[in-house]
């Protein structure tokens, strides 16, 4: 059996603290668990004992991350949905008698167009659980196709009561 080894690109840093691995480059910083400690050798980086797949995978997702960056975009289709910014939250008018605060995390940068918005991270598991966090408070509609959509979503409508 070889032994798996991580080679990191030029600009990122990987350590090792009390169970916690953190990443670091441009684009920022990411964070998670493990059990395993860290024996790095210039570049090239061996986790002993080895890391499971699925720390393999959030090793390579944070590498990627703090490298490239990851994007989400998100679009609001229906009739008088906003959204904006105030103080670190995001406040949606959703059509509910009241507009949905939501603060935003550290990790998280958003960017605003007309009726869609960008959300951008090096941690791509926080982005997706903020991203599902928005979509929740107003899934597509399977009749209208209204809702918090991502930007490349298409929404296959039902068909309406015939009469």
């Amino acid at each position: 059996m070889t032994t798996p080894v991580f080679r990191l690109p030029i600009g990122v840093d990987c350590s090792n603290n009390n169970g916690k691995v953190r990443v670091s480059g441009d684009r920022g910083l990411v964070v998670f668990d493990s059990v395993s400690k860290i024996h790095r050798k210039g570049n090239m980086v061996i986790f002993l004992p080895y890391l499971t797949p699925y720390y393999s995978s959030i090793f390579t997702q944070a590498v990627l991350g703090v490298i490239l960056g990851y994007t989400i975009e998100l679009r609001l289709k229906g009739i008088g949905y906003r959204v904006r910014e105030e103080e670190g939250k995001l406040i949606f008018s959703l059509g509910y008698s009241r507009p949905i605060i939501l603060t935003i995390p550290e990790s998280i940068s958003v960017k605003f167009n007309k009726k869609t918005f960008l959300l951008m991270s090096a941690n791509f598991g926080a982005l997706q659980n903020f991203a599902t966090t928005i979509r929740s408070f107003r899934f597509p509609d399977p009749y209208k196709g209204g809702g918090i959509l991502y930007a490349s979503e298409i929404v296959v409508c039902k068909e309406g009561k015939k009469t």
